[in-house]
């Protein structure tokens, strides 16, 4: 009886090593060096058309800050279409654009502070996109890691759907 209670210990000690060793194993698989690929990224995010169109395949090649860049400049160039503002650029034009007193295009019906609010909110959003994405792009962008690269993209590609979704006001100067 103690021969088969000992035998039978030793059994699921090797079941359990061996179980410990498979898991071992399949650590090493999941482990820095099997990241998905920048295609795999890029797959999650449901980049707006226009920001996919213009930085997929820059990213996909590896050429992550490039691919920042352009996309930022279209999302300017998106904005400059939506408003009818083609005379201006950069924060000045996000800032006319997207004013909260007398905004060409609006998130919202701007009828109370929560509203007014998230106008305001929004064009720092938009400026801020452009003074700290766009502009040092078009100088010398920093390299960084490329998830930096991948949450830029997500950034211009959310204000992307934003800029499409923004109602052009009644009355409102192109």
């Amino acid at each position: 009886m103690i021969n088969t209670k000992q035998a039978g210990k030793n059994e699921v000690i090797g079941a359990l090593n061996g179980l410990i060793g498979r898991l071992k194993e399949k650590r090493g698989d999941l482990s820095a060096d099997s990241r998905p690929s920048p295609r795999a990224f890029l797959q999650y995010l449901n980049l707006h058309q226009r920001i996919a169109d213009v930085a997929a395949e820059l990213f996909e090649d590896g050429h992550h800050w490039q691919a920042v860049f352009e996309a930022s400049k279209a999302l300017v160039n998106l904005v400059k279409e939506r408003s009818g503002r083609h005379d201006l650029d950069g924060a000045p034009l996000m800032r006319t654009v997207f004013s909260r007193n007398d905004p060409i295009l609006a998130f919202n019906e701007l009828k109370d502070q929560t509203d007014l609010d998230e106008q305001e909110g929004m064009m720092h959003l938009y400026e801020g996109m452009v003074l700290g994405i766009r502009n040092p792009g078009s100088h010398a962008f920093p390299e960084g890691p490329q998830q930096r690269a991948v949450e830029y993209l997500s950034l211009i590609s959310l204000l992307a759907y934003r800029t499409q979704e923004a109602k052009r006001r009644v009355g409102s100067r192109p």
